[in-house]
Order: structure tokens, then C-alpha cells, then sequence
């Protein structure tokens, strides 16, 4: 059923791929279009570069263009369209550069004196958003005059706070509903390496300074600010709505956990044929990167796969590395590992011997396959052929093969790089590959573990790899989330909807709901504790869970694969979306 007032989601990554709220707001838009129809709007900021691929321009329907041309804000483009990514929603994009470059200190006044927001030292990254949540505001404002329907916003993160602090000083007699999806000081004190339970569970005390020592005053006052304003205050998990008690001194009003989109997610089949696609261009990326060296098989080997920000202690990167190089001791002689880390960072294209090594593997390939051909006519052909003709035709085979093969084979002994791209930056300085080097992972003939670190997004067309990201997470064996600080969590539920075993921490909001639905006897989803766990028994525990699926059986990895993929069908937006329209309903009947 439609609902009976006009929704607009005010997103910094509404049409604009730059983290995990995109992935949010995108797979709930079926759902999201099915309770509103026409009533709904997302708003996001118009990134040019993500716009070209994202948004689809198209002629706005009445509202908006009244909307726009009582629009008061100088320096602000506003474009109408669809978000070809979230099935074609009705989105505007705010363009705010003008603005800001115009008016951003006077916005930074105007809410010292509000809502007591220091801004004064604020970091560059501050005022971007801050000048575009605040236009947001302004035009949502203009809407709601040419809307014959009540309206509620909902915004997420402090990025989106500016929008819903605009519609307070100016009394604009709109509801909202404010999400967090993690609390800026939080994160904050993860990334510093501390650990977020201290603070959850009051064991560190929280004062006024702290904000300032870890330097995102402006952002968390604003974030506190967005809390205290909003007419309904949401979360993504309990993890989170603790977070928030303890260090915005709010009880969230809903727990709006997140789902995924079970109307368009490959069904078994089609992930069975996703697989096969993508594994036959990973063993041919394998091929062409080891053979070069010496001789490796990767056909069958299993594939542990992580990815995500490049945090490297929070994402939990440092933790699989290090389980890593205890299972590259524990493996016998018969059985390897292939780890794909998918982590971008500053690149400078693919390295010189690497893409020698490619194109001559694909030259060999392209030669032997057409040799297979014309073998294959011949034999077909003429059934009278002559078997000294099939003879010399098999016998050029293994000719023409045993001499492309050693042209492939690199002059000196060396190993294949961990990283086949050239980074911006000294690798000696970059914690993944000094991680793989203290632990021993440098791709080495003795190597049971065959480490890939892939520095790019993962996306069709790549000049290397050329896998989407959920290519890679149907082709991996397990996929690895071991993170220290997840509010929630998508990586671990998607990679279980791809029916890819996968792994995540306790640390993690996703545990938190996992937990009561898995069956002990026989899970897709593991939960590694690390509260309470010393480091290092936390890294051992790890790596022997590792070992235990390299040693497990076909038949019953596939039986993991399946229960993965029967618990994340527990977790479909048609479950979720009904607790947002609940907090909705509270905003309207709080206003």
C-alpha cells in the first residue's frame, strides 16, 4: 500500500558510490518506490564524475521546477533525473560549490549561535558537506510549499545534518528522521586503535576534550546537533544505539537495521553461472601471473577474500595477514591458498613485467587455441584423415607449447609481486605489503599461500583483473570481515547473500543479529570473537578456521555456500522497511 505523505532521503551518497550508505540506499529503492510510488525523492550531492554513471538528467516533474524557482539560496545548481542505480528513483543533485566558496563562514555562524557548533578549527573535508546539507535543507523548504501532502526528511549521517539543522532554525513545520550509522568519535577512536567497547561500556570517561584530541570536533558537534534536532532519532544496530547513549547522551528512538534486495539478487543458479564466468577469468589472471615464475595450478585452490576502506586496523586487515602467515606454515605440500585483498588505494597503472607477462600468456593462448581449432576441423573433416596427419598436427601442439611456455618463463629467478600495480607511493610504506613481508607471504616458490593484493575498485573493464566486486565475492571460497570497529556491517551480509562462506567479528552489529539464526551444527556465517580475546589467540583462532575449510570437503563447502545464503535471506528489506515507515509515522504524529 502507498503511503499517504511524500518521503525525501537526504543522502551525501544518494547518486554518488563513495561508501557503504550508497549500497544501503540502493537496495532498499524497490522498496522504498513500492511504499511511495511517485511520493518519494532522494536528494544527494552532485559529484560529476559519479553523475555520469549514476544519474540519468530527465525533464522535473511541476513540483520541482516551482520547487527550483523558489529556490533562494545563491551559487546552488540543482539537477533533476533518475538514479539509474536505485531503480530509477525520482533524485535531485545538489551542486553547493558556489555557495560554499560564497557563504560557508556565515553558515558556520549562524549554527555556532543555534546550536553551539565549533567549527572555528574545522578540517577541509568539513565544509563541502556542510555547505551542501545546508542548501538541501533550503530546497527541501521550497518543496514542501508545492506539496499537497504532509512530508517527512530522512537524512543520514552528519553529512546530511546541515539539512536537518536548516529546517529547525527556520521552523520549516517538517519532520525528520535523523540515522547514524556509526558516531564520528567512535570511529574516530577506532581508527586511533582504541577499542570501541571501552567506550560503550564506560570504561573510558568521555569529556568535552575528547573530540578535540581526536580532531573531529566540528563533525561530532554537528552529528550531536542533527541527534538533538531531529524529530525521530534512528540507528543501524544495537552496537550503535549503545554508541550513541554513551557519546551523544541520546537514546536512539528506532533500531532501523539494514537489509538487501532479495527481489533482484541472482538466484542460485545465476550465482552458479556468475562463478563460472568469473572463475575462468581468474584462472586465466592466475595463469598469466605465476606460470611466468614457476609452476603453479590454481584451478581448484581455495580463495579467501577481503576488501573494503583501506583502514588497515580497523577494517581488520593486519588481523588476516597475520592469519595468513600461520596457515602459509600449517599447509601441507599438496594444498594451497589463493588470498585476493581488494583494497584501493593511490595507483599508477599495472607494472611493467606484469603486463609483459599477460600479454605474452594471451598471445600463447590465442595461439594454442587456434592450433586446438584447426586440429578440431581436421579431425572432424575428413573421416578418412590419415592418423600420421593427426599425428603431426598434435605433435606442432606440443611443440608450439613447450616453446611458449619458456618464452613465458622470466630470465631470473624472482618472485611474483604481492601487488601487480605500481602504487602512488613507496610500497615500503604501505602497511599491506609490509605486513605480507613480516609475515613471509611474498608469493615464493614455498609459499603455500599465494597472496593477490588488488589496489583498485573492483569493476568490469579493469585492464588486469577485470571482476566486478560480486564476481569476487561468488568466486571466493570465504570472505573475510574481521573488522574492530562495524556498526553494522554490509560486507559479510552480502558476501553471504553471493553464497560465499564469510567471516566477520563480534565486534560487528551484523553479529549481533547472525548469532540467533544460525545453527550451530551448520553455519555460512561465523562470528570470531575478539571482545574480551587476546590478539594474538584471536589471529591463531583465525588461521586454524582457515585451515579447517581448506581441509574441508566440496560437498560440504557447497552445503556452507547454502546456508550463507538461507541466513541472508533473513535479512530482506521487505522485513526491515517496515520499522522505517514506523519511525516515519512517529516523526509525522511528533510534529
Amino acid at each position: 500500500m502507498v503511503q499517504n505523505y511524500f518521503l525525501a532521503e537526504v543522502s551525501f551518497e544518494a547518486g554518488n558510490k563513495v561508501g557503504g550508505i550508497w549500497t544501503v540506499l540502493t537496495s532498499k529503492s524497490a522498496y522504498v518506490k513500492e511504499a511511495f510510488g511517485d511520493n518519494y525523492l532522494a536528494i544527494g550531492f552532485y559529484n560529476p564524475s559519479q553523475a555520469a554513471v549514476e544519474f540519468l538528467e530527465s525533464p522535473p516533474p511541476q513540483y520541482i521546477k516551482d520547487a527550483i524557482r523558489d529556490f533562494k539560496l545563491d551559487g546552488v545548481k540543482i539537477y533533476f533525473g533518475k538514479w539509474v542505480s536505485a531503480n530509477d528513483a525520482n533524485i535531485v543533485l545538489i551542486d553547493a560549490k558556489g555557495f560554499e566558496e560564497m557563504h560557508v563562514n556565515e553558515i558556520k555562524g549562524e549554527f555556532w549561535k543555534l546550536f553551539a557548533i565549533d567549527s572555528l578549527d574545522s578540517p577541509s573535508d568539513y565544509n563541502e558537506p556542510l555547505a551542501w546539507s545546508y542548501a538541501a535543507g533550503a530546497f527541501i523548504e521550497a518543496l514542501s510549499k508545492h506539496i499537497n501532502m504532509k512530508m517527512v526528511v530522512q537524512a543520514h549521517e552528519w553529512l546530511s545534518a546541515g539539512a536537518v539543522l536548516y529546517l529547525k532554525s527556520k521552523n520549516v513545520a517538517v519532520p525528520s528522521n535523523f540515522t547514524i550509522h556509526a558516531t564520528v568519535l567512535g570511529r574516530a577512536y577506532s581508527y586511533s586503535g582504541g577499542d570501541i567497547f571501552t567506550l560503550i561500556n564506560g570504561n573510558l570517561a568521555i569529556d568535552g576534550s575528547m573530540p578535540y584530541k581526536y580532531r573531529v570536533a566540528a563533525k561530532h558537534l554537528t552529528e550531536k546537533a542533527g541527534v538533538t534536532n531531529a524529530t525521530v532519532f534512528t540507528v543501524v544496530s544495537e552496537i550503535v544505539r549503545k554508541e550513541a547513549e554513551v557519546i551523544l547522551g541520546k537514546k536512539a528512538d528506532f533500531v532501523v537495521p539494514n537489509g538487501i534486495d532479495l527481489i533482484n539478487l541472482p538466484d542460485e543458479d545465476e550465482l552458479d553461472d556468475l562463478r563460472l564466468n568469473a572463475k575462468t577469468k581468474f584462472n586465466s589472471f592466475l595463469n598469466s601471473y605465476f606460470l611466468p615464475y614457476y609452476d603453479f595450478n590454481g584451478k581448484d585452490v581455495p580463495i579467501f577474500f577481503t576488501g573494503g576502506r583501506y583502514e588497515f586496523y580497523d577494517k581488520g586487515f593486519d588481523l588476516f595477514i597475520d592469519a595468513l602467515g600461520k596457515l602459509d606454515k600449517m599447509l601441507g605440500d599438496d594444498n594451497y591458498v589463493i588470498a585476493l585483498i581488494a583494497v584501493p588505494t593511490g595507483t599508477m597503472g599495472v607494472k611493467n613485467e606484469i603486463v609483459a607477462n599477460y600479454l605474452t600468456y594471451l598471445s600463447i593462448k590465442s595461439s594454442l587455441d587456434e592450433d586446438l581449432k584447426n586440429f578440431d576441423q581436421l579431425v572432424s573433416s575428413d573421416p578418412n584423415v590419415l592418423a600420421s596427419n593427426l599425428d603431426k598436427a598434435y605433435s606442432k601442439i606440443l611443440n608450439d607449447a613447450r616453446r611458449q611456455v619458456s618464452q613465458l618463463r622470466r630470465p631470473k629467478p624472482t618472485n611474483p609481486p604481492t601487488c601487480p600495480l605500481i602504487l602512488s607511493y613507496p610500497e615500503d610504506g604501505d602497511p599491506i605489503i609490509t605486513k605480507l613481508k613480516q609475515n613471509g607471504l611474498e608469493n615464493g616458490v614455498n609459499n603455500r599461500v599465494k597472496v593477490i593484493f588488488y589496489p583498485k575498485f573492483l569493476t568490469v573493464g579493469d585492464e588486469l583483473l577485470n571482476l566486478t566486486y560480486n564476481e569476487a565475492l561468488t568466486l571466493s571460497t570465504a570472505s573475510f570481515f574481521l573488522s574492530k570497529y562495524e556498526p553494522f556491517g554490509y560486507t559479510p551480509l552480502e558476501a553471504a547473500a553471493h553464497m560465499a562462506i564469510s567471516f566477520t567479528t563480534d565486534h560487528s552489529g551484523f553479529s549481533g543479529y547472525c548469532i540467533n539464526l544460525m545453527k550451530a551444527e551448520l553455519r555460512g556465517v561465523f562470528v570470531e570473537k575478539l571482545i574480551g580475546q587476546r590478539r594474538e589467540d584471536a589471529v591463531a583462532k583465525i588461521s586454524e578456521d582457515m585451515l579447517r575449510l581448506v581441509l574441508t570437503g566440496k560437498e560440504d563447502i557447497f552445503r556452507y555456500r547454502i546456508a550463507a545464503r538461507k541466513l541472508a535471506e533473513n535479512f530482506g528489506w521487505e522485513k526491515f522497511m517496515p520499522v522505517y515507515l514506523a519511525a516515519y509515522d512517529s516523526a509525522l504524529k511528533k510534529s
